[in-house]
């Protein structure tokens, strides 16, 4: 089998990108207190493409750990902390 299979993780549980970005949205809110921006993301996630980071974003969000406001910049709540 080629490519990771990440099928067998629970539905709440992270894959270690989406863990990567979380710990960035964290960090940067307490630093900044602001949200980060689509670009900010996608510098630090070393990635060409926003949608790459829209995608990551979308599963977090399925997930759990946080919450988009529609056409709202920086629109990011964090709703579920980890343990």
């Amino acid at each position: 089998m080629s490519g990771r299979n990440y099928k067998w993780l629970e539905k709440d549980m992270l894959t270690p990108r989406q863990l990567k970005l979380y710990k960035f949205i964290k960090k940067y809110k307490h630093d900044h207190e602001v949200m980060p921006t689509f670009d900010d993301m996608k510098s630090f996630m070393n990635v060409k493409s926003k949608s790459v980071v829209f995608h990551m974003l979308g599963y977090l969000e399925w997930k759990g750990y946080i919450k988009r406001e529609p056409a709202m910049w920086r629109g990011i709540t964090i709703t579920k902390e980890l343990t």
